[in-house]
């Protein structure tokens, strides 16, 4: 299991309906994420692997847990493909 964490190049512009522009400025690539987005991307601080991701999003959310597991497996996997994050080992 790995942390995820955010480039470093990448900034996040919080627009006005709480959804959230992530820009990565060595690439130019912008993506455009939704409020829950916005909150995953907040979580990949580097302190968290993807189920304790998941484990904060079921605390928040009522949705049931399989899905909230899918969905936010496919969006870091998304933001993964796009350079935005990546994983990081734990150390031992």
């Amino acid at each position: 299991m790995d942390f995820l964490v955010r480039q470093p190049d990448v900034e996040a512009h919080q627009l006005p309906d709480q959804s959230v522009l992530l820009f990565a400025q060595s690439t130019g690539t912008a993506v455009p994420v939704n409020e829950c987005g916005a909150r995953i991307w907040a979580l990949c601080d580097g302190t968290r692997t993807v189920n304790e991701i998941v484990d904060e999003l079921d605390s928040y959310y009522e949705a049931p847990r399989s899905q909230l597991n899918r969905d936010a497996r496919e969006f870091l996997a998304a933001l993964a493909s796009h350079g935005l994050l990546s994983p990081q080992p734990i150390s031992s």
